[in-house]
């Protein structure tokens, strides 16, 4: 399978104070594969976030490049790039407007792109029900559901343009066990009838769960890749010694 996303030789440095400097990315590489879902996975402050929020110009990288779909990431346009990439943030009540109606939210990309607002609701019904929510849903407000069916819709407006690369950061961490295996069983029923047409990347500190859902996963520690390659084989029969200790800590 081709590459939908290359990582390349990122460096992020963000400025602490007048005279400090954090070096949050070090020459970070890596790729993710049409249809596959990738883990990233390591301790806070290890840079997960931050690539993520490079891949989405959330963050400037201070050197280094992106390349989506081929193509460099800075010849394609910020409309087009969030047709492509959408990200599942952590705290989905937060990243609703708490006095606009979830289907409203969800289907704001839809309408922004030209969708009439007709179409746009019935789309939106149509994404709500697939993501596991009534149809009803679409006139509740992020307050009146539940921080897991806040996720589902989440997920739903991530869906809308129908990207080809998913980034979940930390999005079933605020979650119980029970909500988080739902999540996952509707992220694993997304890839089965998307197949290829969609591929996620996965943030987590549960390194069971990465195993669990991923195809690959990469370590990392302090703004660098430490290993990547399987999940199961990473986590099962890690090389590197910081991977050993990540895993020996949380298994």
């Amino acid at each position: 399978m081709d590459n939908i996303l290359e990582v390349k030789n990122l460096n992020c440095i963000f400025n602490k104070g007048r005279k400090t400097q954090v070096n949050a990315l070090k020459d970070v590489s890596f790729e993710l594969k049409a249809g596959e879902c990738l883990g990233i996975i390591g301790e806070s402050g290890s840079g997960k976030s931050t690539s993520a929020r490079i891949i989405t110009r959330l963050v400037k990288a201070s050197d280094g490049e992106v390349v989506i779909d081929g193509r460099s990431s800075s010849d394609i346009s910020n409309k087009e790039l969030y047709k492509i990439v959408q990200m599942v943030f952590q705290t989905p009540v937060e990243s609703f407007n708490p006095r606009v109606k979830l289907g409203d939210g969800v289907g704001e990309s839809l309408r922004n792109n030209g969708v009439s607002k007709s179409e746009t609701k019935e789309r939106v019904e149509k994404l709500l029900v697939e993501c596991g929510l009534p149809k009803e849903y679409y006139d509740k407000y992020p307050h009146e559901v539940s921080g897991g069916e806040c996720q589902r819709a989440a997920i739903a407006r991530a869906l809308a343009n129908e990207p080809k690369i998913l980034i979940c950061d930390e999005a079933t961490s605020s979650l119980d066990v029970t909500v988080q295996k739902e999540i996952i069983a509707l992220l694993n029923g997304i890839r089965e009838k998307r197949g290829s047409d969609i591929s996620i990347m996965f943030i987590s500190h549960d390194i069971a769960l990465v195993q669990q859902f991923c195809d690959k996963v990469v370590v990392m520690n302090k703004g660098q890749v430490v290993e990547k390659g399987d999940a199961n084989e990473i986590i099962m029969n890690s090389k590197e010694d910081y991977t050993k200790k990540l895993i020996a800590s949380v298994l």
